[in-house]
């Protein structure tokens, strides 16, 4: 007999009683939203704090390594231009002094050793 009545309490549940069911429990969430929404939202934002954390840890990381990688790959290209710079300004300085010859300017060593010839002759002629 428990049965029947179960069933028959089941049966005689109306639409109206299912909809007064319906609106209790969505007063029933409404309420547990109001109790807990402000230590929801408290844990919302410690946990955005941690987030923020670890990525800005997480960026310094990977600036950190691409630094060093960007160093790693420029050292040699640096070295490399400049020796290039060096054998160029070298080339240079051979075609401007093969020009200075050409045209019968005389370069600084020749200046140089004229002088220090010189110097040599005033000695011996002021030792006679």
């Amino acid at each position: 007999m428990a049965t029947k009545r179960v069933k028959t309490q089941a049966a005689a549940q109306t639409p109206a009683d299912k909809a007064q069911a319906l609106w209790l429990a969505g007063l029933g969430a409404v309420s547990i939203a109001q109790k807990q929404g402000e230590t929801l939202f408290k844990n919302l934002i410690g946990e955005g704090k941690d987030f923020q954390t670890r990525a800005s840890k997480l960026a310094k990381e990977i600036r950190t390594d691409a630094k060093s990688q960007l160093q790693g790959a420029v050292a040699p290209l640096k070295a490399r231009a400049k020796y290039e710079i060096a054998k160029l300004g070298t080339s240079v300085q051979q075609g401007v002094a093969v020009v200075l010859d050409k045209l019968g300017i005389p370069s600084k060593a020749d200046i140089e050793e004229l002088t220090t010839r010189v110097s040599a002759l005033s000695r011996q002629l002021k030792a006679k």
